[in-house]
């Protein structure tokens, strides 16, 4: 059996984590078996679904390094991907469903409706649809009166699937009256379309949110009533918040574009999100994608819930941008701020900084100069150092600067090394002189509103 496995994001906005997360999972089962990813869109919500927010979640899949293989803009196979486009195969499988018997139109109005599910409620029932339609010959679909099509739930409507996260699922018939598979306007419920939509594009899996877990037995006994193959469903945990309630905005950033606005690597992304409910079988947490798909399984998921940790995100985020090589990261950071020295920078200070935002900062003493007070004396050998021998271009040049300084001023250790640094950066705390020194003269040579080592000593004058 080819594998296939579809993400099918409703576009209503920028891309969830929950939902990325759900994404990953599904991308890294297909890699792994080497099958198909396909994206499908469910925009069938006519009030919120956009042809905007769909580009904003496609977008956000391809910054992740998700490619589909079928869907919008994949180039495959001549099929619609989109819910809207595919009404009238939705139509027809309702229409086979009434052939077939398990379903019928109701002409139950939506305050009569509702009249009832109060009724029920009142009277300590669940508020079942009371099959009033189901009972009474109801005039076909000649009449042109309006009506919903619903299923009916069969008397051995019982519901037993073996998830391959949770294990073993059962869901009683007594737990759900007959539901509406296509509503008055034509247009089929979330049920019945994703069951439709499975069957027609020979989805294999289902991996999707644990939040879709009760839909599972509606979804199944409509498969029953096609005759159609039923999938393997598999549904992950929520991610919850430091709070452990489920993530939302009061925790937050919570879509992918959030976090690649903040500073952070898709790579990480991908990474730390495989990582809220999956572990390495050699309990490894950095790893490449190459790595992940190699290993990934579906029976290393964990059921329970997952914490999203913004500390362990920073933290896997830096031990990415520590090991890429500045001239890869120059890029990247240039979004947020640019300078003719940035590589040279990133260099220096990449293993100090754990976003990409943060790099700004962490080069802000190149930047920007105050003069801070340092004995006088030391000044003027500094100073005079740095006239006769010029700054140190690397750390051969940097070590003898420090041995003369050191005849020069009898000082050594902090009392030598704090007015230095205090001297060329004004500030207590940064990058090793080492570096930091020889960055600055690059600087200055770079971009004239840099002040030389020189320049600031002499201010100090």
């Amino acid at each position: 059996m080819s594998v296939r496995v579809r993400f099918a994001p409703s576009p209503t906005g920028h891309l969830h984590v929950g939902g990325a997360r759900t994404a990953i999972f599904n991308w890294l089962f297909a890699r792994h078996h080497g099958g198909a990813f396909i994206i499908r869109v469910e925009d069938t919500d006519q009030a919120r679904s956009t042809r905007e927010s769909e580009q904003m979640v496609l977008d956000d899949l391809r910054w992740l390094g998700l490619e589909w293989d079928e869907g919008p803009d994949a180039g495959g196979p001549d099929a619609p991907y989109r819910q809207s486009e595919r009404v009238e195969i939705y139509r027809q499988a309702a229409e086979e469903l009434l052939a077939r018997g398990p379903a019928y139109r109701c002409y139950c109005s939506e305050e009569e409706l509702e009249a009832k599910r109060k009724e029920a409620e009142a009277a300590g029932r669940p508020p079942h649809y009371d099959l009033k339609c189901w009972r009474t010959k109801a005039p076909g679909a000649e009449s042109g009166a309006p009506h919903t099509i619903r299923f009916h739930v069969p008397d051995e409507g019982d519901v037993t699937i073996h998830d391959l996260i949770r294990g073993e699922v059962t869901w009683k018939k007594e737990s759900l009256g007959d539901f509406i598979v296509l509503r008055s306007d034509g247009l089929p419920t979330y049920n019945f379309s994703v069951v439709v939509d499975d069957h027609e594009m020979e989805i294999t899996h289902v991996i999707r949110a644990e939040e879709h877990l009760t839909n599972t037995h509606r979804q199944v006994l409509i498969y029953r009533a096609l005759g159609w193959t039923v999938p393997e469903f598999a549904h992950v945990s929520l991610i919850l918040g430091p709070d452990r309630s489920k993530l939302s905005k009061r925790h937050g950033a919570t879509s992918v574009s959030q976090y690649a606005e903040q500073g952070y690597l898709p790579e990480a992304m991908v990474n730390y999100l495989t990582l809220l409910g999956w572990s390495s079988p050699d309990g490894r947490e950095v790893f490449s994608r190459e790595e992940a798909i190699a290993r990934f399984s579906l029976d290393r998921v964990n059921p329970a819930p997952a914490v999203f940790d913004v500390q362990k995100l920073d933290w896997l985020n830096g031990q990415y941008i520590h090991r890429m090589p500045a001239s890869e990261l120059r890029p990247l950071v240039a979004r947020f701020f640019d300078v003719p020295w940035l590589e040279e920078a990133i260099d220096v200070v990449k293993t100090s900084v754990q976003r990409l935002t943060q790099v700004e900062e962490a080069v802000r003493f190149v930047r920007q100069y105050e003069p801070v007070q340092v004995e006088r004396s030391f000044a003027e050998a500094l100073a005079a150092e740095l006239r006769a021998h010029g700054a140190p271009r690397g750390e051969a040049g940097y070590k003898a600067m420090v041995e003369r300084l050191k005849s020069a001023t009898g000082l050594e250790g902090k009392a030598l090394f704090m007015p230095l640094r205090l001297a060329v950066t004004g500030m207590e705390h940064g990058p090793e002189l080492v570096r930091a020194i020889p960055l600055l003269q690059r600087a200055s040579e770079a971009d004239p509103g840099v002040l030389s080592p020189l320049q600031r000593v002499e201010r100090l004058l």
